[in-house]
């Protein structure tokens, strides 16, 4: 088994973590160790290529369900899309994600149209949605979040020989 390449300041933790390690012989006393040493550090998961396993593992459990309920294979490969687009930006456990982290990830789509946007938000809270009436999380992070508001269109104005055409 190959050792991972570590940064300058994992290589420090890991050196302090070993000494906490071989200084102690009691288990609890090891803990609070580690504790001190982590507690100088800013730790935070690395992202995960495909998404955290968990999400990706309850986005093949909402598509399985959803095929049962009869949705199209086109309507199905829309939400698995969008699902997979989702899990690479949010690398979370499913019952992690925060109704924060979804404005932030749907903030990251500013430049699509509102229609499209739209469209995230929807699949978003389809699954969530479906998530926690399948009981298989606490609470729906989309429920708080209101769909865009929707482009309004001037009417288009007839042309001359339209109007002519009416009189």
């Amino acid at each position: 088994m190959s050792t991972p390449t570590l940064s300058a300041t994992a290589e420090l933790m890991l050196d302090e973590a070993m000494g906490a390690i071989l200084a102690s012989t009691d288990n609890h006393d090891i803990k609070e160790k580690l504790a001190e040493v982590f507690s100088r550090y800013d730790i935070k998961p690395a992202a995960l290529p495909n998404g955290h396993p968990d999400l990706r593992e309850k986005i093949q459990l909402f598509l399985a369900g959803k095929r049962l309920e009869g949705l199209s294979e086109l309507t199905l490969k829309g939400y698995a899309l969008d699902l997979r687009i989702f899990s690479e930006h949010v690398h979370k456990a499913t019952a992690d994600i925060t109704t924060a982290d979804l404005r932030v990830y749907l903030g990251e789509f500013a430049n699509l149209k509102t229609s499209s946007l739209s469209g995230k938000l929807s699949v978003l809270k389809s699954f969530f949605g479906w998530l926690t009436s399948e009981e298989l999380i606490p609470r729906d992070p989309t429920r708080k979040i209101k769909p865009p508001k929707k482009e309004k269109r001037l009417p288009k104005a007839l042309s001359i020989e339209e109007i002519e055409m009416i009189g």
